[in-house]
């Protein structure tokens, strides 16, 4: 897999061991593009460019064998009398993996004005509460993350003095959100526990966190009484989480510059303004390298960035950075993750990245074989990992790396993974879908991948995996025929690993509405990919099949009405109770036309959102909050189809009584109160489940005068 590189470097052969002929290739750069020899006597290289990328090749040994792309490796960057130096380090296809069969050394000139960033992504998983990256912080990089943070008192008090709104905001119902994720809808949040020692860097470990509370400078005072209970949150939860490293993802680097409320000492907001730096990729072990530069003009804008009161304004000028975690490599709201600040970063320095493994999607990471189709998302689609299909293309998930759901459909964007490793002459594939037992119709869906060597190029959006027309495929083993057809990328290491193996991204929305009319059920499409080799003829085994049950269709629900003694609210929607805990009737309807109900509920709140029990109390008791079950409800849990006595058109009827005994908190007359409908969908994208709903909500007035004392 070629390394990105930025900047100007000096590029030699230090030394090769291997009986392969070894090269290397650069691309990108802006006049040093070529093919060279890997010998120790091949002459330096001077390379510039704002982004470029080197490719180490060797040549097996056979009568007719072709230039391979070796394994790469980044070595530790160093400085040396000035400048600062990095090997580039590789393996060939022989035996041995001793990573020294071609080995590049990259120099380049230290200034001021030039940076120099390295280190490992990582991602991880488990009981994580916090990001295991930030040392000297409590970093809450995901709303799971964040609920559980509430839990304890000392996390919360402190969250709550530096992001009061957005605590509230978070804790109060969910609105209807939209179908696909909103990528701004959780910045990082970060609980400044103190600064680094003086002492002189070293590799970021475990050991390095390990610092007294005396080596540490509270960069917020009025947290200090809290400081050792943060510290004992972060010793608790340190050795839960699962880390692993990230190979191929793309980074972009953003400088950030402070807004006036985080200069004058106020919380991190992610708001500030941005300016995009460059791309990195991560190398077969999670190592990335990362060079940008400051004019002066970058200087002098920095000094309206220092904090106020702070103590070193040498420190401060230094530039503060975001990484984030991309999909794609335009300028648009299309990354994954991004971390929260890196501050004040010096020229050279090491700075390790750790991300969520649940916001970056991964995929399958490995090519298990036995059938070309091994996942949607990363729901495995393999026999014997815990996940099924039933023969409608319900699934049923059970294992831990992807979502888990029972019975449910899929909707949204699918990412559609597949190998073809038994049959590696495989260079493209089609992909076709029908109706069970209908007529095939092909792909033609537009799929791009990142190139590696193309990132830095202007405007870049990455390079068309297909569809192609140029060569005729003998589709099914027939004669020679034009259809859409994609480039079987998998083993190619040119394009980014991260997501190679995807076949395709599906809009499930387009194959649903194409075959179905909106009240056909049910609602399954097959798929089918094969394919073929260099010249087009189908490669034998290599073909697959899967069936899905397609449902995008949107839980819907409402709340028809709520009376008191069968009159509606009077003007202004006010209740007047004659008793405390008076029963109150309300009608409503949930409804999914596939049966892909994963809950319902009716909720009561009072006042600043205050959660109010409730109960019907007049037999048949209808159930306020229902949660699919498979054995109660078998495939399909409608809504409030299946509650109890549902009228002609689902609606069904509770008469509600306050648990507590009465509507009204003690010593309160009155009190705004809000009925609510929400609902879970039974649907899945592979990655993750769609979150609950508010389908309705009732505004009204509760009102009781107690009658005067005798």
């Amino acid at each position: 897999m070629p390394i990105t590189m930025q900047g100007n470097w000096t590029v030699s052969v230090k030394s090769k061991s291997a009986s392969y002929k070894q090269r290397f290739v650069i691309q990108g750069s802006d006049g040093a593009d070529g093919t060279y020899t890997g010998e120790t006597m091949t002459p330096a290289i001077n390379v510039t460019g704002a982004q470029w990328t080197i490719a180490i090749e060797h040549l097996p040994k056979g009568r007719g064998a072709s230039w391979r792309a070796s394994a790469e490796r980044l070595g530790t960057p160093s400085r040396s009398g000035g400048q600062v130096q990095m090997d580039i380090l590789s393996n060939d296809s022989g035996a041995d993996e001793d990573y020294n069969d071609l080995i590049l050394t990259c120099v380049t000139a230290e200034s001021p004005s030039e940076y120099i960033i390295w280190g490992k992504v990582r991602s991880y998983s488990g009981a994580c509460f916090y990001n295991p990256c930030f040392p000297y912080d409590i970093v809450i990089d995901t709303p799971h993350q964040l609920k559980e943070a509430l839990k304890h008192a000392s996390i919360r008090e402190t969250l709550e003095r530096l992001y009061p709104e957005r605590i509230r905001e978070f804790e109060k119902r969910p609105p209807i959100p939209d179908p696909e994720p909103d990528p701004f809808s959780f910045r990082p949040m970060m609980i400044p526990l103190g600064t680094a020692p003086a002492r002189k860097e070293q590799p970021p470990s475990r050991a390095v966190e390990r610092v007294t509370l005396a080596e540490r400078v509270s960069l917020l005072p009025e947290f200090n009484s809290r400081l050792p209970d943060l510290l004992k949150f972060k010793d608790k939860f340190r050795w839960r989480c699962r880390v692993k490293d990230r190979p191929g993802l793309l980074l972009r680097f953003i400088e950030y510059d402070r807004t006036a409320s985080e200069l004058g000492g106020g919380a991190y907001t992610g708001t500030g303004d941005r300016e995009i730096l460059g791309l990195a990729v991560t190398d077969e072990q999670g190592n990335y390298i990362f060079r940008f530069s400051q004019t002066l003009e970058d200087i002098a804008e920095e000094v309206n960035d220092v904090p106020s009161g702070s103590g070193s304004l040498a420190t401060e000028l230094r530039p503060d950075l975001i990484v984030q975690i991309v999909s794609g490599v335009g300028d648009g709201p299309d990354f994954l993750f991004e971390t929260a600040l890196i501050a004040n970063v010096p020229n050279l320095k090491r700075i390790n990245l750790c991300v969520p493994e649940s916001e970056i999607q991964p995929g399958p990471t490995a090519c298990q074989g036995g059938r070309a189709i091994q996942s949607i998302g990363n729901i495995w689609t393999l026999t014997g990992v815990g996940n099924s299909f039933d023969s409608a293309g319900r699934i049923t998930a059970t294992n831990t790396t992807g979502p888990r759901i029972t019975r449910g459909a899929w909707g949204g964007r699918l990412d559609l993974f597949a190998c073809f490793i038994d049959q590696p002459q495989v260079k493209y594939y089609t992909l076709r879908f029908r109706r069970p037992g209908g007529t095939w119709s092909f792909v033609e869906q537009r799929y791009k991948h990142i190139k590696i060597s193309d990132i830095g190029t202007p405007d870049y959006d990455g390079t068309p995996v297909g569809p192609f027309t140029a060569i005729q495929m003998r589709v099914d083993g027939g004669p020679p025929r034009t259809v859409p057809y994609y480039l079987n990328i998998e083993q190619d290491p040119g394009w980014i690993i991260a997501k190679r193996t995807r076949k395709i991204q599906l809009n499930s929305g387009y194959y649903e509405n194409l075959l179905y009319t909106p009240e056909q059920n049910p609602r399954t499409v097959e798929f089918h990919i094969e394919g073929y080799d260099e010249d087009g003829n189908k490669v034998a085994g290599a073909e697959d099949s899967i069936r899905l049950y397609l449902d995008n269709r949107r839980i819907t629900g409402d709340i028809e009405g709520i009376t008191l003694g069968g009159e509606p609210a009077t003007e202004c929607a006010l209740f007047e109770l004659p008793a405390p805990n008076t029963t109150l009737t309300i009608k409503f309807r949930v409804q999914q036309p596939g049966g892909f109900v994963g809950s319902y509920s009716l909720n009561v709140l009072r006042g600043s959102a205050t959660p109010v029990a409730v109960e019907d109390v007049v037999a048949p008791v209808q159930p306020l909050y229902v949660t699919y079950d498979e054995t109660t409800h078998g495939n399909t849990l409608f809504g409030t189809a299946n509650g109890v006595d549902p009228d002609l058109d689902d609606y069904v009827t509770a008469e509600l009584q306050a648990k507590a005994g009465a509507w009204l908190p003690a010593g309160k007359n009155f009190c705004a109160f809000a009925f609510e409908i929400h609902a879970t969908p039974r649907v899945t994208n592979g990655y993750g489940l769609y979150g609950s709903r508010r389908l309705d909500v009732e505004l009204v007035g509760i009102s009781h005068t107690p009658p005067p004392a005798p």
